[in-house]
């Protein structure tokens, strides 16, 4: 609550020091914000705030037909209570002042560079999409071997990822590679009961799959210890809360921590280290259990194997120096040379994601996988900013993503109010200018308006099969399904 009282009367001041400012256009200025997740909504909403002072508009540019990033395409079916934000979203899009343009590619036909053209101010929020690899033998050249990014995207209707095809019915046992919330979702998806499932929005022909799943078993294995788990306690305690499904936690593994190194930790990860702790030293034994969790600590994979199909994957142990910090997030390890061979017919590999350059004219760290920038103003690039995982990487929850937006807007402010943006006061198009372009190019943008056409499609198809929507898996078809829109200028 005070964090918001203090946000409030911050821009309350600056708005007031704004007001008085000879720095302000008379012409409208116009923003583009690149990407249409949690990060672009947020910081929209707080440009927003503007509108008292300020002629601006903002238009939420989305390289896919459709809008809200990774609330649709990321949060898992059976969290919608997450999904919910997508209710505030949705004021923000309809706000006569925000205009969506959805199935613009920014660094395809149309170039960064070109967005000055027709913007003062140009924010990228388009996340990070690629996952990282393991690079070891057998990642790439076995079956059933698969990116959570990918697997995600399967069951979360991702276009691209609608053609997936786990074969989850030739084997009873999987290996999940990283701990993070990601690596959760995935294990719990294999996990859950078919007529939970059912009920949300996940694909139909993933559904269709899991029906004939013999997976039984799902190992979730870390190169680092029980705390250093980069999952948070609400993923963990649904795993503990399965109907049907027991959870297989080795008390050794947890021998080392203590109650004085657990109130040490701040809040979360001390809730979080007691209920793991919890949930190892009692007996978890369930009359009705059928399927089984486990977490192993402590391997680095070194090999997939298999003929065509995985098999098992050999991980090597790995050891920390009795010295070190056992619960430092970065807990250093060294590997023992000892290999274990952990078997399974299926592996999917949740370590983490890096941005990508979506145009060489972008300043970017390559190792880091983010735009190079400083507090979220890009480097070189006046008038360029970035904000989520593209700017800081991929971590953090949907509520890190709120608080950030608050801090780009206020140092958007800033730079407004100082005279910073050096076109300022030029006239310029906006999303007018764009579409235009983009015509020019043979490329059909979509509008808020014909989103809804495909909103209203996707749940009335979803309500046939008692789902809270169908989701349309085909890009073309999504575009068979909209038609153009008047735009707002």
């Amino acid at each position: 609550m005070l964090t918001h009282v203090i946000q409030r009367c911050f821009i309350r001041r600056s708005l007031s020091t704004i007001t008085n400012s000879s720095n302000l256009p008379s012409s409208p200025i116009r923003i583009c914000i690149v990407g249409s997740g949690p990060a672009g909504f947020y910081l929209t909403q707080n440009l927003l705030k503007l509108r008292q002072t300020l002629p601006l508009t903002i238009d939420i540019i989305e390289k896919a037909p459709v809008p809200f990033g990774l609330v649709r395409y990321g949060v898992a079916p059976d969290h919608p209570e997450v999904k919910n934000v997508i209710h505030t979203f949705t004021k923000i899009a309809e706000h006569e002042h925000v205009r969506f343009i959805g199935n613009m590619h920014i660094g395809n036909k149309i170039r960064l560079k070109d967005l000055q053209e027709f913007y003062h101010i140009i924010v990228l929020a388009y996340g990070s999409s690629v996952e990282r690899k393991l690079n070891i033998p057998g990642e790439t050249t076995l079956e059933n071997v698969f990116s959570a990014k990918d697997f995600v995207g399967w069951y979360n209707g991702v276009p691209e990822n609608a053609d997936l095809q786990p074969k989850l019915d030739h084997t009873d046992r999987a290996v999940i590679i990283g701990m993070g919330n990601v690596a959760v979702d995935c294990a719990r998806i294999l996990l859950s009961p078919i007529d939970e499932l059912a009920k949300t929005d996940i694909t139909e022909n993933a559904l269709e799959t899991l029906r004939h799943s013999r997976i039984r078993h799902v190992t979730l294995v870390g190169r680092r210890g029980p705390m250093q788990v980069s999952f948070t306690i609400k993923e963990f305690r649904e795993l503990t809360k399965l109907n049907g499904v027991q959870s297989m936690l080795d008390k050794e593994d947890f021998s080392r921590i203590d109650q004085n190194m657990i109130e040490k930790l701040e809040r979360p990860r001390k809730r979080l280290t007691e209920l793991i702790l919890k949930t190892a030293r009692t007996n978890q034994s369930k009359d009705n259990s059928e399927r089984f969790w486990y977490l192993k600590f402590w391997r680095r994979p070194k090999q997939i194997n298999g003929i065509t199909s995985v098999e098992s994957v050999d991980f090597e142990q790995t050891e920390f120096d009795v010295n070190s910090n056992f619960a430092d997030e970065n807990l250093p390890v060294r590997n023992t040379g000892i290999i274990e061979t952990i078997p399974c017919g299926l592996v999917i590999k949740s370590i983490g994601y890096h941005g990508v350059q979506i145009d060489p004219w972008l300043p970017f760290d390559h190792e880091r996988g983010i735009i190079l920038n400083r507090q979220n103003r890009i480097d070189e690039r006046p008038g360029f900013y970035c904000t989520g995982w593209i700017g800081r990487g991929a971590r953090g929850v949907i509520v890190e993503t709120t608080t950030e937006s608050h801090t780009v807007a206020r140092r958007i402010m800033d730079d407004i109010e100082q005279g910073r943006i050096n076109s300022l006061h030029d006239v310029k198009s906006g999303g007018n200018g764009l579409i235009s372009l983009a015509n020019s190019h043979q490329i059909r943008c979509i509008s808020y308006d014909d989103w809804r056409k495909l909103d209203t499609h996707e749940t009335s198809a979803g309500l046939v099969k008692g789902k809270p929507r169908e989701k349309i898996l085909n890009i073309d078809k999504m575009l068979e399904l909209t038609s153009s829109s008047s735009s707002k200028s």
